[in-house]
């Protein structure tokens, strides 16, 4: 005599109820959570940019001297000056606060990734943090000294007085600092991406034409003044970066063949 199975108690319950009872969140409850991230990271900027707003006129000083020493910066507006105090608060706030502001977005993220690739995001990290800091200095310290001094010369060469305004001044040093912190993350960005399987070595030298032109593209987008010696101080670097993310990536490939194939 057949007897018959009744359903299990699992089967009848819904997917939805499964999956929180599993532990997993809801839409809802992923757009609490990022708001709570949100929210921290704004306000966590926020104190930091009204912490350094007392600094700000010695920062401007400092910006002054060293980038365009001797020229005589002007104000067209009662409240430019402020609103000059308020950008390079805001960009204080959010450097000093970007390891926080990184947390958060791992923190959320984290949970759809595999352990694997949260070790390998938690690995490049400092690494990042580190291209970044590379690349203010590199700009720094080499690249806006070059273009600032070069645009006065040709200004004098042509028997013309500059009259710089503060706001757009101050704004293309810190709009080309802020390039460069992001450029010099190339190298991680491949790297990672050869880590999970996206890209290798031979794809990325087999396409260097095609990334020199795209590369040269992007520096004529990202100089802030259009200026062609400004586009080649983009693009020189940028490309040094993508032949360096090369080696790189090649040199961590038998590391991760390894992994994927332990003995």
């Amino acid at each position: 005599m057949s007897t018959q199975v009744s359903p299990t108690s699992e089967s009848t319950t819904p997917p939805r109820a499964r999956a929180d009872d599993e532990g997993e969140m809801t839409f809802t409850e992923h757009l609490a959570e990022l708001r709570t991230r949100l929210i921290v990271s704004i306000v966590t900027v926020g104190v930091l940019s009204l912490i350094a707003f007392p600094l700000m006129p010695k920062l401007l000083v400092l910006l002054e001297r060293y980038f365009i020493p001797g020229i005589q910066l002007h104000v067209f507006s009662p409240a430019e000056i402020i609103r000059v105090y308020i950008k390079l608060s805001l960009l204080v706030g959010v450097v000093v606060g970007f390891p926080i502001v990184l947390y958060e977005i791992y923190a959320f993220v984290a949970p759809a990734l595999d352990q694997r690739l949260r070790a390998k995001v938690l690995w490049y990290a400092i690494p990042s943090l580190a291209m970044s800091l590379a690349g203010i200095a590199f700009c720094g310290l080499l690249v806006l000294p070059l273009v600032l001094r070069a645009l006065l010369n040709i200004t004098q060469s042509s028997g013309l007085v500059g009259t710089y305004q503060l706001d757009p001044t101050i704004g293309f040093i810190v709009i080309l600092l802020g390039i460069f912190a992001v450029m010099f993350q190339l190298p991680i960005v491949l790297a990672l991406l050869a880590s999970v399987g996206i890209v290798n070595s031979r794809m990325l030298t087999d396409k260097w034409r095609h990334a020199m032109i795209v590369i040269l593209i992007l520096a004529g987008i990202g100089a802030p003044d259009g200026n062609p010696l400004t586009m080649l101080l983009l693009a020189a670097p940028l490309a040094g970066l993508y032949f360096l993310s090369i080696i790189v990536v090649r040199f961590t490939e038998p590391r991760l063949a390894s992994q994927e194939n332990p003995a």
